[in-house]
């Protein structure tokens, strides 16, 4: 054993300097391919590795979604953003089960660090109030995506604050927040100019009224969740697609009584012609084939349909005649999931 580990603590030494020397631009091609805990690994290797890690190409994403991590803390997240230049980092998810500890300090230190900030997602995070959203609406006003759906904590308040600074946001998730009523959807409408995606799924507070006024007042938007919204009616939903005739996505759903479900499906082929995403759910199975037709065959431009309910799926003669009335169907998800909100 004494003549084994010299020769192979040499074969070690010999192996780290052939690697040490690599080129920056090959090292920096090959850490492009790593994940972010990867990249804190490889920081320790060597300066010349630490150097590279560091290059700013490498951290334009902190996406901590899917990281190893199991319990990650407001120190770790400080630690990330301040290994960098401020500018470089442009997006960061916080929204993976490992970041649930995640509070109002992250977010500060987010926002004294990454003024060029364009995508947060802190969805499911219990820990996090307006005041950490009224940080980022203050320092981050290049703000685009924003995803905070299930966050019991931030308040119309924090919401507020970014909707009034961040002039450049395109897509908002608050779905699941019990918070949002129809005052929220008017002030959406009316500070949103560039606004393109919205989520309110789930949020049962908000009645026709909201949705009316949305479309009154943003009329850039194009694709709309709308499940479990069960406040809305059929003859809001007619107002609403009536004057939201560009609409090129749009999700439905919880709907009991299949009567209602028809006329609103009917709604949907009469005056949405330019959708290219269509995704509604129903508790219980209803007569609409031939709704579902209709809207394959006005809906020329359709590339996905959703269609699911809870105990059937569709069946094989009638994917084919959706496929054949719409040519451009490229994905018909017919499978038994089902989404519920509580």
């Amino acid at each position: 054993m004494e003549e084994i580990l010299p020769a192979k603590l040499a074969e070690t030494e010999k192996n780290n300097e052939r690697y040490c020397h690599l080129p920056d631009a090959l090292l920096l091609k090959i850490f492009s391919h790593f994940a972010i805990d990867d990249l804190l690994r490889v920081s320790r290797v060597c300066l010349q590795w630490r150097r590279v890690s560091l290059d700013a190409t490498l951290w334009e994403s902190i996406d901590l979604s899917c990281c190893l991590y199991t319990r990650l803390r407001d120190s770790n997240i400080i630690c990330l953003v301040s290994r960098v230049a401020s500018s470089a980092i442009t997006q960061i998810d916080l929204s993976g089960p490992g970041c649930s500890r995640i509070t109002n300090i992250s977010l500060f230190h987010i926002a004294r660090q990454c003024h060029k900030l364009r995508k947060l997602d802190i969805c499911n995070r219990n820990r996090i109030t307006s005041t950490g959203m009224e940080m980022i609406a203050r320092f981050c006003p290049y703000m685009e995506v924003l995803g905070i759906s299930k966050c019991p904590l931030i308040l119309n308040r924090g919401l507020g604050s970014v909707l009034r600074r961040s002039k450049l946001l395109r897509e908002l998730d608050i779905s699941g927040c019990l918070w949002v009523t129809d005052a929220v959807l008017l002030e959406i409408g009316e500070q949103c100019s560039s606004l393109v995606y919205l989520s309110i799924e789930g949020c049962k507070k908000v009645t026709d009224a909201g949705l009316i006024a949305l479309a009154n007042s943003c009329v850039t938007l194009k694709h709309l969740n709308l499940r479990n919204t069960k406040r809305i009616s059929n003859a809001g939903m007619e107002q609403f697609l009536t004057k939201m005739p560009d609409l090129e996505g749009l999700e439905i759903g919880l709907v009991r009584k299949g009567r209602m479900t028809a006329a609103i499906l009917n709604h949907v082929a009469t005056h949405c012609r330019n959708l290219t995403c269509f995704d509604y759910q129903e508790w219980f199975p209803s007569p609409v084939e031939d709704v579902l037709c209709q809207i394959a065959e006005k809906c020329q431009s359709l590339q996905y349909l959703g269609v699911r309910y809870q105990y059937q799926t569709l069946s094989n003669s009638l994917v084919l005649s959706l496929t054949k009335l719409c040519p451009s169907l490229v994905k018909i998800d017919a499978s038994l999931r089902f989404y519920i909100h509580i």
